[in-house]
């Protein structure tokens, strides 16, 4: 029998788990963003926005006591779990001392938003489990700026100083240059002085703009379509475990079901194929289940598996009768007659033997 503990501990995973508890926290979470965003201005809500800031600080405080009450150690495991319980202690530093430069991270409150929304937290641990392929595609992408940074600090250095004049000052142009704003001015300035300059940049904006960012790109939606698919095989192996746990109870009632039985027809006396008796009748006697309930033969005996049974047994009483020999005699009750056979009628004597003795001549 579980506890008074366990069982509180169980209500707090319902209650922390539910849809409603979800969304009045991402509520919250949306007006904290609000009030920071208002305390910004000095006017005279101001006081009331602190005094509203400090009940929603509250709330997380709440919040994070109810889900370290019921998933206790289990609460650690999530990353998700330590960033919220470190944005719940940054909330709860005093605004003066030696720490009060960390109540400026009290914004990332906002950044809970991220926590409260599913699809948000899908596409941030995409970004991060996608960071080794991103890792070698941005390691690319600066091995080609540099590149061409060395190569047009030597072409353009002295031409275009603005823009070149420098490795530092080149890398920079090459970067604004890769993301396609005022790339034009760039290339203006270049084509002034050195006409066949639009090679070089024709080369470095297929390479930098059209690949390498697509290759990020890329990266990055194989990674979201890796955490949806990992997503949805862990929904699959929960549905085929609830499914497997409802065929395998549904089987443990049938052998419990099977077993009352087999402990019934034992009870009943071990005849469980309900088979006929010597006598014709069945298990329930002259008028159980042994019958068939049809109605009278054509002797009036009643029908079914028990009536021919007993017609049988007659038959077979009748023909073990020993039969008596016939009876010669002239007499009706002398003892060669046969009460149960008909009496013989003597056939008439042929003509010229009447009243001869036998054996003269």
């Amino acid at each position: 029998m579980p506890t008074g503990t366990e069982s509180l501990a169980a209500r707090a995973d319902r209650m922390v788990s539910t849809r409603w508890f979800n969304n009045t926290l991402l509520s919250v979470i949306l007006v904290n963003a609000v009030i920071l965003g208002a305390a910004t201005y000095q006017n005279a809500a101001l006081p009331y926005l602190i005094i509203a800031e400090r009940v929603i600080v509250a709330v997380f405080v709440v919040e994070m006591v109810l889900k370290l009450y019921a998933w206790r150690w289990s609460f650690f495991r999530g990353g998700w779990n330590w960033f919220d319980l470190f944005v719940v202690v940054i909330s709860l530093i005093p605004a003066t001392g030696p720490f009060a430069v960390l109540r400026v991270l009290r914004i990332l409150r906002i950044l809970r938003i991220i926590t409260a929304v599913p699809q948000m937290r899908q596409i941030v641990s995409a970004l991060f489990k996608s960071a080794p392929g991103m890792g070698t595609v941005i390691g690319l992408m600066l091995v080609t700026i540099y590149t061409f940074a060395v190569f047009a600090q030597q072409l353009f250095g002295e031409t275009v100083p603005e823009f070149f004049g420098d490795l530092g000052t080149t890398l920079y142009t090459l970067f604004m240059v890769m993301t396609t704003e005022n790339w034009p001015d760039v290339s203006d300035a270049v084509l002034a002085h050195h006409p066949m300059a639009w090679l070089f940049f024709v080369v470095y904006m297929v390479l930098t703009a059209y690949i390498v960012l697509n290759l990020v790109i890329g990266v990055i939606v194989a990674a979201m379509e890796r955490e949806v698919n990992e997503e949805r095989w862990v929904e699959d192996q929960a549905l085929e475990e609830v499914q497997h746990q409802s065929v395998m109870d549904r089987l443990t009632e049938l052998t419990q079901q099977v077993e009352h039985l087999s402990r019934i027809v034992q009870a009943q006396g071990g005849n469980p194929g309900g088979g006929v008796h010597a006598d014709g009748r069945g298990p329930g006697g002259s008028g159980g289940p042994g019958e068939s309930p049809v109605g009278p033969d054509r002797d009036g005996r009643p029908g079914g598996r028990g009536g021919a049974a007993r017609d049988t047994h007659e038959q077979e009483q009748e023909r073990a009768r020993p039969h008596a020999a016939p009876d010669t005699g002239t007499g009706q009750d002398g003892p060669g007659t046969n009460e149960d056979e008909p009496d013989e009628v003597a056939e008439p004597a042929p003509s010229g033997s009447v009243g001869r003795p036998h054996g003269t001549g």
